[in-house]
């Protein structure tokens, strides 16, 4: 079963200090088959970062998004088979994103450090780390 990650904004997956977990992330969601993409916000952020970790090696797509605080309508079109199968990920740090990806027929994943919030309508994470162990749980789940 394929599923597609989808990381929005560069403040989720480009910061520098997660840069070690985010390409761990990706080595296993790679070696799974797993599809991944990417909305990006801010292209001179973008190319820096992807460079200079070697992080377009891992990225299946790439879209680039109009307002940070909406899903582009670009990646519900390109993504529509895989939506209509309920087999798209979409990570956000911003909860009002991950509202609008629900509705859209995404499966929201909320990482940040303040995921312990009660109100938090979908998964959460803390930090890479805490997601990458969340989806190796899940697919040893499924297995079971």
């Amino acid at each position: 079963m394929i599923e597609t990650f989808v990381f929005s904004s560069e403040s989720i997956f480009l910061r520098e200090e997660d840069q070690e977990n985010v390409q761990q992330l990706l080595d296993y969601l790679k070696s799974r088959n797993q599809q991944i993409g990417m909305v990006f916000y801010d292209q001179a952020l973008m190319n820096q970062v992807l460079l200079e970790h070697h992080l377009a090696d891992y990225l299946d797509f790439s879209i680039n998004g109009e307002d940070a605080g909406t899903i582009c309508n670009g990646l519900v079109d390109f993504l529509k088979v895989e939506l209509s199968h309920q087999k798209v990920n979409f990570i956000s740090n911003s909860l009002e994103q991950l509202a609008e990806a629900k509705a859209l027929g995404f499966k929201p994943i909320y990482i940040a450090e303040d995921c312990d919030k009660e109100t938090v309508p979908c998964q959460t994470f803390r930090d890479f780390n805490q997601f990458h162990i969340g989806v190796i749980e899940n697919r040893f789940e499924k297995l079971m």
